[in-house]
């Protein structure tokens, strides 16, 4: 990028080893820091071609880069800026309170505005940090006993599919395959629901009215391998599906009840093996 085109425009630039900087003055028109009140006066861009990528200060890392061809002042890039800011703003009190409606706390870092959380289940503790666009991922997982969980750093969710605060932590500890979450069976399995009791009390014609969730658990062996097979109702015959393996996550995604074929058909078609070679066992079997 020519440097005398980011003077035109309004920028102070410095070029050193690391590559060029520009500077953009927000004196007169500066972003507030929603949390210290603090004004953002300044905001340093590292130049890559001919995009301007915020880097400082904390706040502003991690906004949509500006492209510097559409721009003619300026003014531009601070109207382009201000909308990037204040949409990130929007994202942090949209999720925030859709955390809050689940029963987890919100905390917002006063410097780098990310937003984040802590879900709590048995040993396990997960850390969901959101990015500018209100995008979930793991950011950390450990347990109490054990320490970090291999594998479970980057994966992504999305926050409103969870109508419920067991629905996020079974799903998380389904994806981390977590054995403390699964209901633990008593010599006289109390506490245990197997759909084969529901049926056998309710009856088959008995249903799960429109709005009410419905959540299930399948673990399997394929070819000797653990997996497990994780189901929630999203709405009507919507359902929000997860197949996890002793690695972590190998399948989310959708899919109509009228068009599911079978968990083990399922199964057999991600893990590209015959239906045969999948086999449901019971939430008291033994984990590889």
């Amino acid at each position: 990028m020519d440097t005398a085109r980011l003077e035109g425009l309004g920028l102070q630039v410095r070029e050193d080893v690391a590559g060029i900087e520009a500077v953009l003055d927000l004196e007169s028109s500066p972003l507030v820091n929603p949390v210290t009140k603090a004004f953002i006066a300044e905001v340093t861009f590292q130049v890559m071609g001919d995009r301007l990528i915020p880097i400082s200060p904390a706040a502003v890392v991690g906004l949509a880069p500006i492209l510097v061809g559409a721009l003619s002042d300026v003014a531009d890039i601070e109207a382009l800026l201000s909308d990037a800011f204040n949409e990130h703003i929007f994202h942090v009190q949209r999720r925030s309170a859709e955390l809050q409606v689940l029963g987890l706390t919100p905390r917002v870092d006063q410097d780098t505005l990310e937003l984040s959380t802590e879900v709590v289940e048995g040993d396990l503790t997960v850390l969901l940090a959101a990015d500018r666009l209100g995008n979930f991922r793991i950011a950390r997982a450990q347990r109490e006993k054990g320490g970090e969980v291999s594998g479970g750093a980057g994966h992504t969710l999305e926050l409103s599919e969870f109508r419920e605060r067991a629905a996020l932590t079974g799903y998380l500890a389904a994806l981390l395959g977590e054995p403390a979450s699964r209901p633990q069976p008593s010599p006289t399995g109390a506490g245990l629901v197997r759909f084969s009791d529901i049926v056998e009390k309710f009856g088959v014609e008995s249903l799960v009215p429109p709005r009410s969730s419905l959540e299930l658990l399948a673990q399997l062996q394929v070819e000797g391998r653990p997996y497990r097979f994780a189901a929630a109702r999203v709405a009507g015959r919507t359902f929000r599906g997860l197949l996890a393996g002793a690695q972590g996550k190998v399948w989310a995604g959708r899919f109509e009840l009228d068009e599911f074929p079978g968990i083990a058909r399922m199964v057999a078609a991600l893990l590209k093996v015959r239906p045969e070679a999948v086999r449901l066992v019971g939430p008291d079997a033994p984990q590889e």
